[in-house]
């Protein structure tokens, strides 16, 4: 399906926009309104404070905002007092870096002070502040940075949160508040969100990554929740944050994971886009977003499937939790994870979850297969696998925020936004086609696409079993930019991608589809209007040459944690108590070069990258089998049989059994089957299996299913 028609057809299933007029929320005369303007949820957490108080600490903001909290709970003029003492004088940064980070960072707190704490202010005071206010406001929505097109960033998300918590606690006494709600519900919600969720936002993924984009959950909470309890409930509006409920169980490690050189953390989330706390524990560990929004999902509907999720995803990680949210409390008992299927597939942002179980003994595996758009924290990473078993990563990107590596085969130095800092494919060093002046955007066939890709990824074949998953995408027009060449990069003419989880046996096949070009050749990439330097840096980059198609170097990439040993065609490393290890059936004669991307100052984020070449030939295949094993297990045995128009790969484990794989041969993913032992073989499925979420959690589609076409649900 092309990415158009999907925008189309989800267009249909989410409706665009929601909002046809402004919302009119019925809010109270009187204060507090914001999240306690519920009765019975004041008095929830007045019972809470009761028997788990709390002593207000922390840097002046979170002080403050603590202190108002008490003052509401216990009816303490002195706390609320010194709290509106610093609130009356606080004032954000005149320069835009940091006024942006301190609207986004301490705007909640700060809105809540003004609200929980209104009967202390004085007309005077009040006066002051919404004069001040209104001005934040109109700066943060008049940027040119993180609003429309930016639906994804964690500054995007800071303003919906800012601009409805300011407009419901002023209504009375700002003559704009109407406005500011508007541009929450009727603007960011009903017009810009719609369009970037019927894009990119299918599935629930949250695209800025593990950490950024964790705020997408958490930001929204609190004003949301009180527009709901003043008639307007805009959860309701949107299917993505049912569906992001999902995306975080699945993208959720499924058990406590250790890090090489790192102390032991608990679940982490599998890493992704630029990452900032990653080795100190991963955002479920150090910060309260993710289980802040689980204890209120998790009551939310409580006796829904999605609550008993919820519920049960907390027990497991025992994510970090801020006092206001436990005060929710546990709200009845979890659902058994286990009964979810095993797959989980996010349309929108492209990308398969797989899993063994759900148990710490379990395998996982995050695959990335598109380049959703939205986001400001982006790496360069589509087609990127990353697969955890029994608490070790068999191998992951290398994870950072702009930390420094060494580069492609070992020379210069790259950013971790780089695409060999992930495990993908790559062409002459480099994976997906530069994005000008913005992030990915759906362009409509025969529009003019500038200077950008000639299109995003396709994801061709999804096919969920008990036994297996398997997916397959066309990342051809991503590759290039043959409209705008001067920033093309001009190696690739067809590139597919094929992921075979084999879930018995611990194994992930993975099948490259390769054909190059020789466009290098041609005339304007030998004149200065190339531009062929890294980009960010702008650096000349050394894989920037001009070769015929057969001289084109494709490179597998994989990351292992510690040095890996080469024997023959495998190459393995011992992590902790496991045994990572890469098995290449084609090229039939691997070379592995292997590069440390340690840079001095900077250990901590590079890892030991193996790259495997290949070329000679316009059109070429990698078959490599990624297994993880316990320390001690036998290896994986393995047999490729050649059968002119297919090849049958078998897989031998001591404990498991045989397991074999028919894959076609071509520059097309078409066919194939698995067959386990003496069983029926399971013809791979040719389109999309359908995937929704319900109120009771995701469901998976029939192979026959008629209401789906290519994996979307018509309506």
């Amino acid at each position: 399906m092309s990415s158009y028609l999907f925008r189309v057809v989800v267009a249909l299933l989410a409706g665009a926009p929601l909002l046809a007029h402004a919302v009119s929320l019925d809010i109270p005369v009187g204060h507090p309104r914001n999240w306690y303007g519920n009765a019975a949820r004041l008095s929830q957490a007045r019972a809470h404070f009761a028997s788990t108080p709390f002593t207000p600490a922390g840097e002046p903001t979170t002080l403050a905002f603590g202190r108002a909290l008490r003052g509401l709970l216990t009816n303490s003029t002195t706390d609320c007092d010194q709290a509106v003492a610093y609130l009356s004088t606080w004032e954000a940064p005149a320069g835009i870096g940091g006024f942006r980070d301190a609207t986004r960072q301490q705007g909640e707190a700060l809105l809540l002070i003004y609200d929980w704490c209104h009967q202390r202010l004085s007309p005077t005071q009040i006066t002051t502040l919404v004069a001040r206010w209104n001005g934040y406001m109109d700066r943060d929505n008049g940027d040119d940075f993180a609003n429309e097109g930016s639906e994804a960033n964690n500054y995007f998300w800071g303003r919906v949160r800012n601009n409805l918590l300011w407009g419901i606690a002023s209504v009375g006494e700002n003559p704009r508040a109407q406005e500011f709600i508007d541009n929450a519900l009727e603007t960011r919600l009903g017009d810009w969100f719609p369009s970037w969720y019927q894009d990119f936002g299918y599935g629930g993924v949250f695209p800025e990554g593990a950490d950024y984009g964790s705020v997408t959950l958490s930001y929204p909470i609190v004003p949301f929740q009180s527009a709901a309890d003043f008639g307007f409930d805009p959860y309701a509006q949107t299917p993505y944050f049912q569906e992001a409920q999902y995306a975080l169980i699945y993208g959720t490690t499924p058990g406590p994971t250790s890090i090489t050189g790192v102390p032991p953390a608990g679940n982490v989330l599998f890493p992704f886009n630029d990452d900032a706390t990653f080795f100190e524990g991963s955002p479920i560990n150090v910060r309260t977003y993710y289980g802040d929004a689980a204890r209120y999902f998790g009551q939310r509907n409580a006796a829904s499937g999605n609550a008993r999720h919820m519920r049960a995803w907390l027990a497991a990680t025992n994510a970090g939790r801020s006092w206001m949210f436990d005060a929710l409390g546990g709200a009845g008992q979890p659902a058994d994870l286990n009964a979810l299927p095993l797959d989980y597939f996010a349309p929108g942002a492209a990308v398969f979850y797989a899993r063994s179980a759900f148990d710490a003994n379990a395998s996982a595996l995050h695959i990335q297969l598109g380049t959703p758009g939205g986001v400001q924290h982006r790496h360069r990473d589509a087609g990127n696998f990353q697969f955890w078993r029994k608490g070790r990563w068999i191998t992951r990107e290398s994870v950072g925020y702009s930390k420094p590596l060494r580069g492609f085969g070992g020379v210069g130095q790259i950013d971790t936004e780089h695409h060999v800092a992930h495990n993908g494919l790559l062409f002459q060093g480099r994976t997906t086609g530069r994005w000008v002046g913005s992030g990915p955007i759906v362009i409509p066939p025969g529009a003019d696409r500038g200077d950008q890709p000639d299109g995003l990824p396709e994801v061709v074949r999804v096919h969920h079993d008990p036994e297996f998953g398997y997916v397959a995408t066309d990342f051809s027009k991503a590759y290039r930019n043959t409209g705008g060449r001067r920033v093309d990069w001009p190696y690739a003419d067809k590139a597919v991608r094929e992921f075979l989880f084999l879930r018995r046996f611990g194994a992930l096949v993975i099948l490259d589809r390769m054909r190059t070009s020789g466009d290098s050749q041609l005339p304007f990439y030998f004149t200065p209007n190339w531009i062929s330097s890294i980009e960010g840096s702008g650096a000349p980059d050394p894989q920037a040459v001009h070769v015929n198609a057969d001289a084109v170097v494709r490179t597998f990439l994989m990351h292992f944690e510690t040095a890996p040993a080469t024997v023959a065609n495998r190459v393995s490393a011992t992590v902790g108590n496991q045994v990572a290890e890469l098995i290449t059936l084609l090229p039939a004669n691997p070379v592995y070069r292997v590069v440390n991307e340690d840079v001095a100052g900077a250990e901590l984020y590079g890892q030991h990258r193996l790259e495997l070449d290949s070329s000679g030939s316009v059109e070429s295949y990698f078959l490599n089998v990624v297994h993880g094993r316990d320390s001690g297990v036998a290896a994986l045995a393995t047999n490729l049989v050649d059968n002119g128009g297919s090849w049958t790969l078998t897989l031998t484990d001591a404990l498991q059994g045989s397991v074999s794989v028919v894959l076609l041969k071509g520059m097309a993913s078409n066919g194939g089957s698995v067959t386990f032992g003496a069983a029926a073989p399971v013809p791979l499925h040719g389109g999309v299996q359908g995937i929704t979420v319900t109120s009771e959690g995701p469901v998976w589609a029939s192979l026959q299913d008629a209401i789906f076409v290519n994996g979307f649900q018509l309506p």
